[in-house]
């Protein structure tokens, strides 16, 4: 009453109704004695009302399937992990999950990961409960079951350094965590809040209990099952990948917009290791920015990679249909080995171009009829019975014509 009335003299009411709305005892009580407050006809009419609002209030994400200490429901003690306050929570919490998580689960496989996670989320949620058990405040958040994977890697990993290449648009970089000496400071830091930040509304003691419950749900496991744990992964050493290290200060070059060093790195690192797709596409976009005389070799370099993943295929159907000067520059060989990949595209426009500029070039090849049955394959999934039936007629041909050649 004494912040409501603090609120009021402020003119700051949209708190106030906020937290009337919210209250999950304070509707009951006004059920019981507002009739003694207001006037029989302004009653019926604010009950009606009241009882549709509530009504809607309680259908919100976190009043419906967070935990409530005095409205448990055991459902809630699963679907609450799945809830967050807002957007900064949740990638919060998703950080530490990668940075944990990816190790836990490699250690000590899927299944019994998910078991332990949930595990650790349901028994952090009954440990901020027991703290307050007429709270009608609901419990969201991964915190909990993230505190328990924590707890978990700290026991797997103990001092061993687990290092983590990690890149985000342009922010890059390394990541090395040393297990045990992460222990005081959490645990420190959760007393110290719990302790001295009583008006947070951060579910400290759940933090508490996902913690316990992840380090008692590893010792258990490892105590009967040892051979559970993937000790290869664990044993492997962790430092950090030259050629990564190379990498990354490419995009961090990129970052700050110095193209030229990172140029010079892209080439550096192509003679070190050979040339990938991903640094054939960086080199090709630096270079794009000023078309000087090594753009047209960089698209034909790209261009003429072999066995790519179907995202590089996209990508690399992009860049032919951006640069159709670079096309007469192909060399037959690549040409097919291209086309052969755009096949596999639902657009298969510039697997036709590559086609039509190999016949207009008369590249006799025992490919080109497997080709042209490719292309009949492709248009035949594609429902497009006229182009199917046009490249299967010219396969025939192809073939007829490479056998009176032989």
């Amino acid at each position: 009453l004494r912040e409501y009335r603090e609120l009021a003299a402020e003119e700051s009411y949209e708190p106030i109704i906020s937290d009337l709305l919210s209250r999950q005892d304070f509707f009951p009580y006004m059920q019981k004695n507002a009739r003694a407050q207001f006037g029989r006809f302004f009653y019926d009419e604010w009950e009606l009302e009241r009882s549709r609002i509530n009504a809607k209030v309680q259908s919100l994400s976190y009043f419906a399937h967070g935990l409530r200490a005095n409205q448990l429901r055991i459902p809630a003690f699963i679907t609450h992990q799945f809830l967050h306050g807002d957007t900064m929570h949740l990638l919060g919490n998703m950080f530490f999950l990668i940075v944990c998580g990816f190790a836990v689960e490699a250690a000590i496989g899927h299944w019994r990961f998910l078991l332990f996670y949930l595990i650790s989320g349901v028994v952090a949620g009954f440990s901020q409960v027991a703290f307050n058990w007429e709270s009608s405040s609901p419990l969201v958040g991964a915190s909990g079951a993230i505190s328990g994977v924590m707890a978990m890697y700290l026991a797997i990993f103990r001092l061993k350094k687990i290092e983590f290449f990690y890149w985000f648009f342009f922010f890059v970089g390394y990541l090395r965590a040393p297990a045990l000496l992460i222990l005081p400071f959490y645990v420190g830091k959760e007393i110290y809040s719990y302790l001295n930040d009583t008006e947070s509304n951060v579910a400290f003691m759940a933090h508490a209990g996902g913690f316990v419950a992840g380090a008692v749900l590893i010792g258990v496991a490892i105590l009967f099952n040892r051979s559970m744990l993937n000790t290869t992964y664990i044993e492997t050493d962790n430092t950090i990948d030259p050629q990564q290290q190379k990498l990354a200060e490419i995009y961090d070059a990129i970052g700050k917009f110095r193209f030229e060093r990172a140029l010079a790195n892209v080439d550096e690192l192509i003679k070190a290791q050979g040339l990938s797709f991903e640094l054939a596409v960086i080199r090709y976009n630096l270079l794009k920015i000023n078309r000087g005389d090594e753009y047209l070799a960089a698209i034909i370099s790209l261009l003429s990679l072999p066995n790519l993943m179907p995202n590089d295929v996209k990508k690399l159907d992009k860049v032919w249909r951006d640069n159709p000067e670079a096309h007469a520059h192909l060399n037959d060989l690549s040409a097919i080995k291209l086309g052969m990949q755009f096949t596999a595209l639902d657009n298969l426009q510039s697997a036709e171009e590559i086609f039509t500029l190999l016949t207009r070039r008369a590249y006799a090849s025992p490919a080109m009829p497997v080709f042209a049955s490719k292309l009949a394959k492709a248009f035949q999934a594609l429902r497009e019975h006229e182009k199917k039936a046009h490249y299967e007629m010219l396969t025939q041909q192809l073939s007829k014509q490479h056998l009176q050649g032989v």
